[in-house]
């Protein structure tokens, strides 16, 4: 199999335009659970109460299942409410030239984030925060300086200000960007404050 044309931002934002149109409810309540069901009936998929399954068996088969699921389902755009497809060989392609190592942070905090296979012993990356969870402002600093205080944490994944100057930042407005810029600022402050300066975001 030969295919050497990554899929990039701009062939999904064309497909986000063109693609099937579906309801975001008809996607999450119908479409993904009906076939998330057939999947794992037609896979015998059953982790036998395991987390994250470690039988080879059972990951090659959830492997097979997720590809059928990308493959038939594609990905649901809410922007445009419709299915973004990709073939099968594009889909091999990502899977096949997946960027195998990358750095995140810089100088003393900076980490390398390495591919990791079924059994890896290298130790993860411990990524920390309210992970896009709503904070309030005038907590926000000392949330994410709690996060980046934590040894075990390697890099930041923050929340988002539920208000930015006692407003709310609605969607298209002027205090949109004012809270996404002082979210940038302020996490970056936290992680000084932490004497991690270089820490990812």
């Amino acid at each position: 199999m030969t295919y050497t044309k990554s899929v990039d931002v701009y062939t999904f934002f064309d497909r986000a335009k063109k693609g099937e149109k579906i309801s975001q409810d008809d996607w999450d309540l119908m479409l993904i659970p009906s076939k998330a069901t057939e999947l794992k009936e037609k896979y015998g998929l059953d982790f036998k109460g395991e987390f994250i399954p470690t039988d080879k068996d059972m990951t090659e088969k959830l492997f097979k299942a997720g590809f059928e699921m990308l493959l038939e389902c594609g990905i649901f755009c809410p922007d445009t409410s419709r299915v973004v497809k990709y073939t099968e060989e594009e889909i091999w392609d990502a899977v096949n030239n997946v960027q195998k190592e990358f750095v995140l942070g810089t100088g003393r905090d900076a980490v390398r984030v390495h591919k990791r296979e079924i059994g890896d012993k290298r130790k993860p990356i411990i990524q920390g925060g309210p992970t896009g969870a709503p904070v309030s402002e005038e907590v926000f600093l000392p949330v994410h300086m709690s996060y980046a205080l934590e040894k075990e944490v390697n890099t930041i994944v923050n929340g988002v200000m539920m208000t930015v100057r006692g407003k709310p930042p609605i969607p298209g407005s002027p205090y949109e960007i004012l809270a996404a810029k002082t979210e940038g600022r302020l996490i970056k402050s936290a992680c000084e404050a932490a004497g991690r300066p270089g820490m990812a975001i």
